[in-house]
Protein backbone atom coordinates (compact mmCIF):
# COMPACT_ATOMS: atom_id res chain seq x y z
CA UNK A 1 0.00 0.00 0.00
CA UNK A 2 1.90 3.20 -0.60
CA UNK A 3 2.16 5.73 1.79
CA UNK A 4 -0.11 8.49 -0.19
CA UNK A 5 -3.16 6.49 0.83
CA UNK A 6 -1.93 6.76 4.40
CA UNK A 7 -1.73 10.43 4.32
CA UNK A 8 -5.36 10.47 3.23
CA UNK A 9 -6.58 8.21 6.13
CA UNK A 10 -4.53 10.33 8.76
CA UNK A 11 -5.40 13.95 6.76
CA UNK A 12 -9.43 12.77 6.97
CA UNK A 13 -9.04 11.65 10.28
CA UNK A 14 -7.56 15.45 11.11
CA UNK A 15 -10.35 16.76 8.89
CA UNK A 16 -13.15 14.80 10.87
CA UNK A 17 -11.88 16.27 14.38
CA UNK A 18 -11.55 20.06 13.33
CA UNK A 19 -14.40 22.21 14.29
CA UNK A 20 -16.91 23.47 11.97
CA UNK A 21 -19.86 25.39 11.56
CA UNK A 22 -22.98 24.66 8.89
CA UNK A 23 -26.69 25.82 7.98
CA UNK A 24 -29.22 23.46 8.54
CA UNK A 25 -32.24 25.27 6.90
CA UNK A 26 -33.23 28.70 5.98
CA UNK A 27 -36.32 30.54 5.97
CA UNK A 28 -37.90 33.58 5.21
CA UNK A 29 -41.40 35.31 4.95
CA UNK A 30 -43.23 34.95 1.08
CA UNK A 31 -42.66 39.10 1.35
CA UNK A 32 -39.35 40.06 0.55
CA UNK A 33 -37.77 41.84 3.51
CA UNK A 34 -35.27 44.69 3.44
CA UNK A 35 -34.51 45.99 7.19
CA UNK A 36 -32.73 49.57 6.67
CA UNK A 37 -33.82 51.74 9.39
CA UNK A 38 -34.43 51.29 12.61
CA UNK A 39 -32.19 49.99 15.76
CA UNK A 40 -31.91 45.73 16.10
CA UNK A 41 -31.32 44.07 19.42
CA UNK A 42 -29.62 41.14 19.29
CA UNK A 43 -31.14 38.46 22.09
CA UNK A 44 -29.55 35.33 23.18
CA UNK A 45 -31.36 32.55 24.99
CA UNK A 46 -28.42 30.69 26.00
CA UNK A 47 -29.13 27.97 29.38
CA UNK A 48 -25.67 28.20 30.13
CA UNK A 49 -24.33 28.88 33.76
CA UNK A 50 -21.74 30.76 32.49
CA UNK A 51 -23.09 33.96 30.20
CA UNK A 52 -19.71 34.76 28.65
CA UNK A 53 -20.71 32.45 25.89
CA UNK A 54 -24.23 34.61 25.27
CA UNK A 55 -22.40 37.62 25.57
CA UNK A 56 -19.91 36.49 22.75
CA UNK A 57 -22.49 35.70 20.39
CA UNK A 58 -24.64 38.51 21.27
CA UNK A 59 -21.41 41.04 20.70
CA UNK A 60 -20.67 39.40 17.65
CA UNK A 61 -23.66 39.17 15.65
CA UNK A 62 -24.64 42.64 16.74
CA UNK A 63 -20.96 43.88 15.18
CA UNK A 64 -21.35 42.17 11.98
CA UNK A 65 -23.82 44.23 11.81
CA UNK A 66 -22.73 47.28 12.34
CA UNK A 67 -20.10 46.73 10.07
CA UNK A 68 -22.62 46.73 7.47
CA UNK A 69 -24.25 50.06 8.34
CA UNK A 70 -27.27 49.00 10.63
CA UNK A 71 -27.88 50.40 14.11
CA UNK A 72 -27.58 47.01 15.89
CA UNK A 73 -26.95 46.23 19.93
CA UNK A 74 -26.52 43.08 22.26
CA UNK A 75 -29.31 42.86 24.44
CA UNK A 76 -26.99 42.18 27.13
CA UNK A 77 -25.76 45.76 26.57
CA UNK A 78 -29.18 47.37 26.76
CA UNK A 79 -30.80 45.63 28.79
CA UNK A 80 -28.33 43.61 31.34
CA UNK A 81 -27.96 39.63 31.44
CA UNK A 82 -31.89 39.30 32.79
CA UNK A 83 -32.95 41.05 29.96
CA UNK A 84 -36.87 40.28 30.01
CA UNK A 85 -37.02 37.74 32.63
CA UNK A 86 -40.17 38.25 34.96
CA UNK A 87 -41.58 40.67 32.50
CA UNK A 88 -45.20 39.89 30.84
CA UNK A 89 -45.66 40.23 26.68
CA UNK A 90 -46.86 43.70 27.48
CA UNK A 91 -44.34 44.85 29.41
CA UNK A 92 -41.25 43.69 26.92
CA UNK A 93 -42.94 45.48 23.84
CA UNK A 94 -43.32 48.36 25.66
CA UNK A 95 -39.78 48.86 26.72
CA UNK A 96 -38.95 47.88 23.32
CA UNK A 97 -40.91 50.47 21.93
CA UNK A 98 -39.73 52.82 24.51
CA UNK A 99 -36.00 52.21 22.86
CA UNK A 100 -37.09 52.75 19.28
CA UNK A 101 -36.43 48.85 18.68
CA UNK A 102 -37.44 48.28 14.67
CA UNK A 103 -36.67 44.29 14.69
CA UNK A 104 -35.48 41.64 17.29
CA UNK A 105 -33.00 39.06 15.69
CA UNK A 106 -33.01 36.11 18.28
CA UNK A 107 -30.06 33.36 19.28
CA UNK A 108 -31.64 30.50 20.92
CA UNK A 109 -29.20 27.48 21.54
CA UNK A 110 -31.55 24.74 21.42
CA UNK A 111 -29.34 21.81 22.31
CA UNK A 112 -25.87 21.21 23.22
CA UNK A 113 -24.69 17.74 22.43
CA UNK A 114 -21.65 16.02 23.59
CA UNK A 115 -20.41 12.38 22.21
CA UNK A 116 -17.75 10.52 23.56
CA UNK A 117 -16.01 7.74 21.12
CA UNK A 118 -12.89 5.31 21.29
CA UNK A 119 -10.19 6.50 18.76
CA UNK A 120 -7.18 4.00 18.08
CA UNK A 121 -3.32 5.62 18.52
CA UNK A 122 -2.72 3.76 15.32
CA UNK A 123 -4.87 6.05 13.08
CA UNK A 124 -2.75 9.26 13.98
CA UNK A 125 0.49 7.74 13.23
CA UNK A 126 0.24 5.86 9.59
CA UNK A 127 2.38 8.44 8.27
CA UNK A 128 5.72 7.09 9.95
CA UNK A 129 8.24 6.37 7.33
CA UNK A 130 8.61 2.71 6.62
CA UNK A 131 9.60 0.37 3.70
CA UNK A 132 6.23 -0.31 2.13
CA UNK A 133 8.13 -2.36 -0.61
CA UNK A 134 9.35 -5.10 1.73
CA UNK A 135 5.85 -7.14 2.81
CA UNK A 136 7.61 -8.58 6.78
CA UNK A 137 8.68 -4.73 7.25
CA UNK A 138 5.56 -3.18 6.39
CA UNK A 139 3.33 -6.37 8.19
CA UNK A 140 5.24 -5.42 11.76
CA UNK A 141 4.96 -1.73 11.39
CA UNK A 142 1.26 -2.38 10.97
CA UNK A 143 1.01 -4.77 13.13
CA UNK A 144 2.35 -2.61 15.70
CA UNK A 145 0.56 0.20 15.10
CA UNK A 146 -2.61 -1.66 14.86
CA UNK A 147 -2.17 -2.94 18.65
CA UNK A 148 -1.04 0.42 19.81
CA UNK A 149 -3.17 1.85 22.96
CA UNK A 150 -5.93 4.63 22.09
CA UNK A 151 -7.80 7.09 23.06
CA UNK A 152 -11.03 8.55 24.41
CA UNK A 153 -12.48 11.81 22.62
CA UNK A 154 -14.51 14.09 23.22
CA UNK A 155 -17.31 15.73 20.54
CA UNK A 156 -19.24 18.76 21.44
CA UNK A 157 -22.43 19.66 18.80
CA UNK A 158 -24.32 23.03 19.14
CA UNK A 159 -27.45 23.17 17.65
CA UNK A 160 -28.56 26.65 17.11
CA UNK A 161 -31.37 28.99 15.64
CA UNK A 162 -32.16 32.40 14.91
CA UNK A 163 -35.40 33.86 14.61
CA UNK A 164 -35.74 38.03 13.38
CA UNK A 165 -38.83 40.05 14.64
CA UNK A 166 -40.24 43.06 12.98
CA UNK A 167 -41.78 45.54 15.41
CA UNK A 168 -43.91 46.59 16.83
CA UNK A 169 -46.12 43.65 14.55
CA UNK A 170 -43.76 41.20 15.78
CA UNK A 171 -44.06 39.56 12.34
CA UNK A 172 -41.44 36.09 11.75
CA UNK A 173 -39.28 37.55 8.98
CA UNK A 174 -36.34 35.37 8.94
CA UNK A 175 -35.29 32.42 10.41
CA UNK A 176 -32.32 30.08 10.04
CA UNK A 177 -30.83 26.62 12.06
CA UNK A 178 -27.24 25.91 12.19
CA UNK A 179 -24.74 23.22 13.44
CA UNK A 180 -21.74 23.89 15.06
CA UNK A 181 -19.11 20.99 15.66
CA UNK A 182 -16.30 21.39 18.43
CA UNK A 183 -15.65 25.23 18.43
CA UNK A 184 -12.09 25.77 19.49
CA UNK A 185 -13.41 28.45 21.87
CA UNK A 186 -16.51 30.68 22.72
CA UNK A 187 -15.07 33.81 20.72
CA UNK A 188 -14.45 31.37 17.92
CA UNK A 189 -17.99 29.87 18.57
CA UNK A 190 -19.17 33.57 17.83
CA UNK A 191 -17.28 34.51 15.08
CA UNK A 192 -18.04 31.88 12.85
CA UNK A 193 -21.72 32.06 13.87
CA UNK A 194 -22.10 35.96 13.07
CA UNK A 195 -20.26 35.75 9.77
CA UNK A 196 -22.61 32.25 8.91
CA UNK A 197 -25.77 34.36 9.11
CA UNK A 198 -24.69 37.43 7.94
CA UNK A 199 -23.75 35.83 5.02
CA UNK A 200 -26.92 33.95 4.68
CA UNK A 201 -29.10 36.84 5.40
CA UNK A 202 -27.06 38.80 2.76
CA UNK A 203 -27.95 36.03 0.12
CA UNK A 204 -31.60 36.15 0.98
CA UNK A 205 -31.66 39.80 0.79
CA UNK A 206 -32.59 40.25 4.34
CA UNK A 207 -29.99 42.98 4.76
CA UNK A 208 -27.68 44.88 2.76
CA UNK A 209 -24.42 46.28 2.90
CA UNK A 210 -24.71 50.00 3.19
CA UNK A 211 -21.25 50.77 2.44
CA UNK A 212 -21.60 49.47 -0.47
CA UNK A 213 -24.27 50.92 -1.77
CA UNK A 214 -22.98 54.33 -1.27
Amino acid sequence: MKRSIWFIIVLSVFLVQCSSSSIISSWQASEKLNVKTGRIVVVGLIKESDKSLQWQMENHLADDLCNLGYDAIPSIELYGFEAFKAKDEKEILKQLEQDDIAAVLTIVLLNKQKEKYYALKSMYDLADPYNDNDFSIYYNAIYTKIYQEGYYVNDTYYFWESNLFTMPDQKLEYSVQTQSFNPLNATSLAHTYGKLIIQDMLSNNIIHNSHKQK
